[in-house]
């Protein structure tokens, strides 16, 4: 089996240990943002519970019949629930068949599992279709929900979970499990963390989809803005015919809140090398105004926002920033 990630070892520790005490809760609620590992953890917690011979870090064997039939995706005691493909929300009738497939106590030590991915994507009604199992637990049976967006989900379920947190692991760590598992090149390591929002299993796609150098090119406007190489309204125009508006708007509040990191810490940015070639008297509170602005822009971004006048503000604000103007 795949080794727990690192910053996820106190959370399976202590999940081990209320196992091995007999506490291990009907419902747990795996909180935090996409590409911590959240998923993988889940998986891997169910493959311990269903395990023959689990090792003694709690890790599934991976040889016994049970994780040969979870190996092979037809384990009859794990069930996934995830959004129906080309869509982002669970039904009612998907979660009414997963209750329905748990009327009965599992006998033993065995365990049934079902996954519910993204919890957040289920509707009202079929959230509220799952409350009863939560609210009369069935023994042997855990139920795992993995959320990105806790505030989405109903306090009714909520409140009948254990919650575990999540949260994206310290720079230095992520970059020193990235060098054994991604392949990544060294040099752009932390660059794809930050780019990445902190997420190291977000890193791969970004990879692959060529993200990384399509970055670095609007990097360069961004600081050629500032240079009169190009002006704001070129910039957004060729910016919107290679990207959409929300990761541009991304991109600028990655490169703004470097900055920001930089004016504080009167230390060079290694990340994005070519800020550190931006004028000395940027002026901080004009950067998080800056900042403020962006955010708001982002929070109506879902609405009918026009997305050339919107880029365009942004950029234009920031070239009267760099260039000393109030």
């Amino acid at each position: 089996m795949t080794a727990i990630l690192p910053w996820h070892l106190d959370t399976w520790h202590c999940l081990q240990q209320s196992l091995q005490q007999g506490r291990l809760p009907h419902a747990l609620l795996l909180a935090g943002p996409q590409g911590v590992g959240k998923a993988g953890f889940a998986r891997q917690l169910a493959a311990s519970l269903l395990c023959e011979r689990p090792q003694a870090t709690g890790l599934a064997c991976g040889t016994c019949r049970q994780c040969l039939l979870l190996a092979a995706g037809n384990h009859p005691d794990l069930r996934l629930l995830l959004p129906e493909e080309g869509k982002t929300q669970i039904g009612i009738d998907a979660v009414r068949e997963l209750v329905a497939g748990n009327t009965l106590s599992v006998g033993g030590d065995a365990y049934r599992v079902f996954i519910i991915d993204p919890a957040e994507g289920m509707s009202q009604a079929a959230a509220n279709a799952l409350l009863k199992t939560l609210e009369e637990p069935i023994e042997g049976t855990l139920i795992i929900l993995l959320c990105a967006q806790v505030d989405r989900l109903p306090v009714t379920i909520r409140s009948r979970c254990q919650c575990l947190r999540f949260a994206l692991p310290p720079e230095q760590d992520a970059i020193a499990w990235m060098e054994g598992n991604i392949q990544a090149p060294p040099e752009h390591a932390l660059q794809l963390l930050r780019l990445a929002n902190g997420a190291p299993l977000r890193i791969p796609a970004l990879i692959e989809s060529g993200e990384l150098e399509r970055h670095n090119r609007l990097l360069k406007d961004f600081v050629a803005i500032v240079a009169g190489q190009i002006s704001a309204v070129s910039a957004s125009e060729a910016w919107l015919k290679d990207c959409e508006l929300p990761s541009l708007l991304r991109y600028v509040n990655t490169w703004l809140t470097a900055l920001v990191r930089q004016k504080m810490t009167h230390c060079a940015e290694d990340a994005f090398p070519l800020l550190q070639s931006l004028p000395e008297r940027l002026d901080l509170k004009l950067l998080y105004q800056l900042l403020d602005k962006l955010h708001e822009i982002q929070r109506m971004s879902s609405n009918n926002l026009n997305p050339q006048l919107a880029l365009e503000s942004v950029l234009l604000e920031w070239g009267r920033i760099a260039n000393g103007e109030s």
